[in-house]
């Protein structure tokens, strides 16, 4: 699944509950402990069950519900509530999940999987019947993942008996089994009243953890199962607290309030400088699978040429972005894949910084000043564009108007419209947009058929810019068959190149996760492609000793 995520947290998403379905609880309560003086020298050898981490959510979510999440922030905290019939592990390989084992057959048209010792948390065990109606509802219900599963056939999926599901798909597809990590519902639940609304925030998931209070805009707490059949997580609760603003969660951090968080590039600059802040807090820099974009919608008259997202395009200046902004810790991409995906195109040159050429392409195609006004017009039509930025984001405030003055200089008219996060992903996924500054995480597998497609526009898909090309969909289609890599090489590499001309994106940069972490947490590791999260063990292995736990929950039924 594409995660879209805010730019400026990071980290698209991936991605609001009430009481837990099976646990009434009373406000937990916080019991103050002083820390010791250097959490860095406690011995960490041996992990201790217990304790509760606090991590940041960048804004609140709005479903718990798998086959309606779009956002990361909904993603990360579903990943503790939900195990998928498959996961990942550090290396981004496909490892047992809810399945113990699978087969796939040899024309590569259908997956069978044996499912292994999984319960829900109202203690029901998940059958195959329960991944047949999760599958049947994705692929209706979900624009977000559907184009995963397009072409399964449901005649030939169905439950061999309670372990044991096959699902058959029209083609083969290279990466489809990477598709199978998502969640499962359970049918005896999730069947009864309204699916669309009713199970937003009333989770019954099957992961390690169960939800144990959600309070709007303010914090989720969960709590570990105890009758969790797997491995269980050493912490005993995992709190996400709601902190839209970047030096709030900054100030949050450094008092120990919350656990971690994504850095914005002063930020960064700031901790390296820092040695005591470095003494409680640990650091890391790396690249994940993602970018940060501007998606533009091609049903706006203005936006469907592509001369004039060309010529917008051009009056980015990214790389001065990347040094004044990211102090220098992001990357320019040149179009939907990243320098580390094999399906990139080397061959694609980034879109230069050039106003003169940006003013004089829409020249050609029609956009002069007629009126002397200084906005480029055309048939009477100004050229005026109305960008959403986050209201909570210093550093896509910053860019917006980096950007709004150049295009100013070229008589292109930029107007900003400020939205709390929420509120922007909502008129961005109904298409109420013209644009904004987006960003993705990316699948492991390179397949954008969700994200351009023509069948992909909503309400089907991804495909939020309303793009469609004849060529591409034909492409989109190949690369998902071709089961050779070299082959789908080639495919995705004529995509890049295509999509890098036509700017249904203007794709800006690649920026490097910047995270911080306390020290008092333990054996916190990341993927290099998907972070420290969305992966297995990932988060479960984390651990706090007890001499640093500064705050305990406990809940009363």
């Amino acid at each position: 699944m594409l995660t879209m995520r805010q730019h400026w947290k990071r980290r698209l998403g991936v991605a609001a509950l009430l009481l837990g379905a099976s646990l009434a609880c009373s406000p937990p309560e916080h019991r103050q402990a002083p820390p010791p003086p250097d959490a860095a020298q406690f011995d960490d050898r041996t992990p201790e069950d217990g304790g509760t981490v606090v991590l940041r959510l960048d804004t609140d979510i709005r479903s718990l519900n798998p086959v309606f999440i779009n956002s990361v922030y909904e993603k990360e905290v579903a990943s503790f509530l939900f195990d998928g019939l498959l996961e990942l592990d550090q290396e981004g390989r496909v490892i047992p999940g809810i399945a113990k084992s699978w087969e796939i057959s040899p024309d590569g048209k259908a997956y069978t999987f044996h499912l292994g010792t999984s319960t829900f948390s109202d203690g029901t065990a998940v059958k195959a019947a329960d991944v047949i109606f999760t599958l049947n509802h994705i692929l209706h219900d979900s624009p977000e993942l559907s184009g995963a599963f397009e072409g399964m056939q449901t005649a030939g999926t169905r439950a061999i008996d309670d372990q044991t599901v096959q699902v058959a798909f029209d083609k083969a597809r290279a990466g489809q089994l990477l598709a199978f990590g998502t969640a499962i519902l359970p049918e005896h639940i999730y069947s009864k009243g309204d699916f669309a609304k009713d199970y937003a925030f009333a989770v019954t998931g099957n992961g390690p953890y169960r939800l144990l209070r959600r309070t709007a805009g303010k914090e989720v707490v969960l709590q570990r199962r105890g009758d969790y059949p797997g491995k269980k997580p050493h912490l005993e609760y995992v709190m996400f607290k709601v902190i839209g603003d970047a030096s709030v969660a900054w100030d949050a951090l450094r008092r120990g309030d919350i656990d971690e968080m994504e850095l914005n590039s002063e930020q960064w600059t700031r901790a390296q400088a820092d040695a005591g802040f470095q003494r409680e807090i640990d650091l890391r820099r790396f690249y994940k699978l993602g970018y940060n974009f501007i998606p533009w919608n091609t049903r706006n008259p203005i936006l469907a040429d592509k001369r004039v997202r060309q010529a917008l395009s051009m009056c980015l200046d990214r790389k001065s972005i990347i040094q004044h902004v990211y102090g220098g810790t992001a990357r320019v991409i040149t179009g939907p894949f990243t320098p580390d995906q094999w399906a990139y195109n080397p061959e694609v040159p980034p879109v230069e910084f050039n106003p003169a050429a940006a003013k004089q392409l829409l020249s050609d195609a029609g956009w002069r000043d007629t009126d002397r006004d200084g906005v480029l017009d055309q048939n009477k039509l100004p050229l005026e564009i109305r960008m959403l930025v986050p209201s909570g984001s210093r550093t896509s405030i910053e860019q917006a108007q980096i950007f709004q003055d150049s295009l100013k200089q070229i008589g292109v008219k930029l107007d900003l419209e400020q939205l709390d996060n929420a509120t922007l992903i909502g008129r961005v996924t109904q298409g109420k947009f013209e644009a904004t500054f987006l960003s993705w995480d990316l699948d492991l597998d390179p397949d954008l058929y969700a994200l351009f497609h023509t069948d992909q526009i909503p309400p089907h898909g991804q495909n939020w810019v309303f793009y469609s090309n004849p060529e591409v969909d034909a492409l989109l289609v190949q690369g998902r068959e071709a089961m050779d890599q070299k082959q789908r090489t080639v495919i995705y590499q004529k995509l890049h190149q295509i999509l890098a001309a036509d700017q249904p994106y203007t794709w800006v940069l690649q920026e490097s996760v910047k995270w911080a972490s306390n020290k008092r947490l333990r054996n916190v590791k990341e993927s290099r492609a998907l972070g420290p999260f969305f992966w297995v063990p990932g988060p479960r292995d984390w651990w706090i000793p007890t001499p640093f736990r500064k705050r305990e929950l406990s809940a009363s039924r």
